[in-house]
């Protein structure tokens, strides 16, 4: 809280009334709208979900077509708040805390990095220039990881900054864990960062030992020149371990792939418009182009103060020492930047993009401590005038579109409560990303962001449903993967969503597999019909039944329905659910003991029946095998636990289990699992179910 002291926060000066204002009038609009419209925004939220839900057995869908990626790569950040989150508010409130962290944290931030420069030459209107890059362009992206490490960065920074000439060991520690969580939040700037930091390091004591060998009047003194460089070396010495992070990563992650570079008309273009505080409309290029002039009236400001530094200076003073005063650095730093701007690719083929637009928004921040525009009661406010007017603009333009924006998005989930749980949806869209995509019916063109791009993924949140159009799980550096290519389940999807297509009302190619259940302005959503052989199925009534699970052509038990490892229940009205490596075997199987076989999978397995609702008595059957560990064996039966890690017998022997249970949405779901031990693959063994209906 030290920066708030030096801004005087006990007093409640113009100033810290100013800021709290715009903190607050900034995140006014993330809370009173239900959606905060961005491109990525809804897929973060779902795989986060996602990520909470995964170790519950009874989603069984999400367990069957993911798998966690639980590696500590940057880009986890954004996912841990709202996983964290999700265990005591909504989905879409953990959004708005992410949001909220990185839109409210930046300025702040900013703030903190400049007051600790130099507060006697900070100018308080310059910083702030943080709220107008708080509203950025890869924001509304939905690049939350990258924007929440935009705060971080500058806290990391100004905090060594501060801390540079007496950096103890708790404050080491509290540098290293700034550090990692800017690593965590994203790669890109964590690299700058530590290259920042490390040629900052350099610069100041570099600039240390020449200014005070240059105004010694004695000779030179090597030792002291020596002693000089050991801060350096100290500085090297504690950034090690983060030096081989950085290099670990970069070099795994960059070297060897293909790149894509912009040409330089396009990055000139988006260089000199400021198209990183650019996304609903070419109507924000204004708000950058206006901040370019006024850090270039600061660039004017502080040539003529270093002028009259040298006018003023003492004669026996070198000239260089009045012109140079150790801040250049930031100059070089927003001239390296602005030269990464102009080479690095846009993107690489392991993955990363969107790099030119990174590197573009800290140029004009780091730049901005260079500056001395302080020397006036008229120029400090003017400064604060016109950027807090500039601020203003920037954030009504934004609002607007959320207005708009938040009443188009609720319109096209209204559908929401349609998807039964555990379901398998998938979005098909003959306009996908193109202009015709990202136009509003409210706003009209969306130039530079697609916020209705994964709006879809709504309608798999909360019910345990797999959205299987979710770009991250194909991307290794996400924490959500898929297991196997998702094609063999987007093929018999439970429901498909014709999204944003003219002809979204008439979709022939599903054929009679799928009728239409709903339909909005934009889009309509069908849902998988059963077989005429599972509608009859549901039309039966009966008192009993037995399923004998078995391999294919093996004995089964008199008077039972056989169930194989490839049955499926959308096409019989009772059958496996999840698809999976399932195979029969036996286990001494004859004519005589024909309940001696069973279906066997080390997976989560999903039996499913419709019935008539109604209480009934399961019995199940299970079988054991010589096995080097005892098998714990679980079943869930419609969301209740029935078997509980009970120990099956190491050698060839048949469990049985019997349960009671109340039938009142006409199915039972059974869900059968073991527990996996290291080393050793346990597989559960299902021979048999009985199921008698119970009168009342």
């Amino acid at each position: 809280m030290v920066y708030l002291k030096e801004m005087r926060i006990k007093s409640l000066t113009p100033q810290v009334l100013l800021l709290v204002f715009l903190v607050v009038l900034h995140l006014f609009p993330i809370w009173i709208f239900t959606y905060f419209p961005t491109q990525d925004g809804s897929s973060h939220i779902y795989n986060s979900y996602v990520l909470k839900e995964y170790h519950k057995h009874t989603n069984y869908r999400l367990r069957e077509i993911y798998s966690l990626n639980l590696l500590l790569f940057p880009n986890w950040s954004s996912q841990m708040i709202m996983t964290a989150f999700m265990h005591i508010v909504p989905p879409i409130i953990c959004e708005k805390i992410v949001v909220s962290l990185s839109i409210g944290l930046l300025p702040l931030a900013f703030l903190y990095f400049l007051y600790g420069i130099d507060q006697r030459r900070m100018n308080f209107g310059l910083g702030l220039v943080g709220f107008i890059f708080s509203y950025h362009y890869l924001l509304h992206m939905g690049f939350y990881n990258f924007s929440l490490s935009l705060p971080m960065f500058f806290f990391s920074l100004g905090f060594w900054w501060r801390h540079k000439t007496r950096l103890t060991l708790p404050r080491l520690g509290i540098l290293y864990l700034l550090l990692l969580l800017t690593y965590l939040s994203h790669f890109q700037s964590f690299l700058q960062l530590v290259v920042i930091m490390t040629c900052f390091a350099i610069y100041s004591h570099l600039y240390i030992i020449l200014t005070d060998t240059c105004l010694s009047k004695d000779s030179i003194n090597w030792k002291q020149v020596l002693n000089g460089l050991l801060p350096l070396v100290h500085f090297v010495g504690f950034m090690l371990p983060i030096y081989f992070i950085m290099l670990a990563y970069y070099l795994s992650s960059t070297v060897g792939y293909q790149q894509n570079h912009w040409q330089f008309t396009h990055l000139l273009e988006y260089f000199f418009d400021m198209k990183s505080i650019v996304y609903y409309s070419d109507k924000h290029i204004i708000v950058g182009q206006l901040v370019l002039v006024m850090l270039a009236i600061a660039f004017l400001l502080t040539v003529w103060d270093r002028i009259q530094r040298v006018i003023h200076r003492d004669r026996d003073q070198p000239i260089w020492v009045s012109v140079i005063d150790g801040k250049e650095q930031f100059l070089l730093a927003a001239g390296g930047l602005t030269w990464l701007f102009f080479y690095v690719p846009w993107s690489v083929e392991s993955g990363g993009g969107w790099i030119n637009d990174r590197v573009h928004i800290y140029i004009f921040l780091v730049l901005i401590p260079f500056f001395t525009t302080n020397m006036h009661f008229y120029i400090r406010h003017t400064f604060t005038i016109v950027i807090t007017l500039l601020t203003l603009y920037h954030f009504g333009l934004t609002a607007h579109a959320y207005y708009h924006l938040d009443r188009e998005t609720s319109e096209m989930t209204t559908a929401v409560d349609k998807i039964e749980p555990h379901s398998t949806l998938t979005f098909r869209s003959s306009l996908w990303d193109g202009p015709a995509h990202r136009t509003s019916s409210y706003i009209g063109p969306i130039k530079y962001t697609s916020p209705f791009l994964h709006v879809p993924a709504f309608y798999c949140i909360g019910n345990g449903s797999v959205f299987l159009n979710n770009y991250e799980a194909e991307l290794p550096y996400f924490p959500i993967n898929y297991k196997t290519n998702p094609d063999r389940w987007i093929k018999s999807a439970d429901y498909v969503l014709a999204w944003r297509m003219e002809n979204h009302h008439d979709q022939p190619d599903l054929g009679r597999s799928y009728e239409r259940i709903h339909s909005g302005i934009a889009y309509s959503l069908y849902q998988r019909r059963k077989t005429d052989k599972a509608i009859d199925w549901q039309k039966q009534s009966f008192d009993q039944l037995l399923y004998d699970f078995q391999p294919a052509g093996a004995p089964h038990q008199a008077n039972s329905i056989v169930v194989e490892p490839n049955i499926c229940y959308r096409e019989h009205g009772y059958g496996w659910v999840t698809v999976s490596n399932r195979n029969g075997q036996y286990n001494n199987a004859t004519e005589e003991f024909p309940d001696r076989d069973f279906v066997t999978d080390h997976f989560d397995g999903v039996f499913k029946i419709d019935l008539p609702n109604g209480q009934y008595q399961v019995k199940v059957q299970f079988a054991s095998s010589p096995t080097p560990k005892p098998v714990r064996l679980n079943l869930i039966a419609n969301g209740k636990k029935v078997i509980s890690n009970r120990i099956l017998p190491t050698q060839n022997d048949l469990v049985i289990h019997s349960y009671t249970l109340e039938i009142t949405d006409g199915q039972l779901t059974q869900i059968i699992y073991v527990k996996q031990e290291k080393r050793f693959e346990s597989k559960w063994q299902w021979s048999s179910c009985y199921i008698k209906r119970i009168e009342d």
